[in-house]
């Protein structure tokens, strides 16, 4: 009976521990660790400030992700998605998700 209770226990972790849903991202693309962050990146972006861009890729608060790379997708969102990346939620455009 504590076999039967403990594998049931197992598996249930286990389905609870997969990927929201397994994907890869579709095109080159900037990842933030929160939403402010990507709107911060995007703005540097339209005002060419690559001193601003690459204040926020050196310190680890957004990153470049390439074509093909996996992810997992914790909610796809209509502009904006969350993904895990990594073991780290990170957000991004919800086009390189899709």
């Amino acid at each position: 009976m504590k076999t039967k209770l403990l594998m049931a226990c197992a598996l249930t972790a286990a389905a609870f521990a997969a990927p929201a849903q397994a994907d890869v991202i579709t095109r080159d693309t900037i990842a933030c660790r929160s939403e402010d962050l990507l709107d911060e990146f995007m703005s540097y972006s339209i005002k060419r400030d690559e001193n601003g861009m690459m204040q926020l890729l050196l310190s680890g608060q957004c990153a470049v992700l390439s074509r093909g790379a996996q992810v997992s997708v914790i909610s796809p969102g209509f502009s904006v998605a969350t993904i895990r990346y990594r073991g780290a939620k990170f957000y991004t455009v919800s086009e390189a998700v899709r």
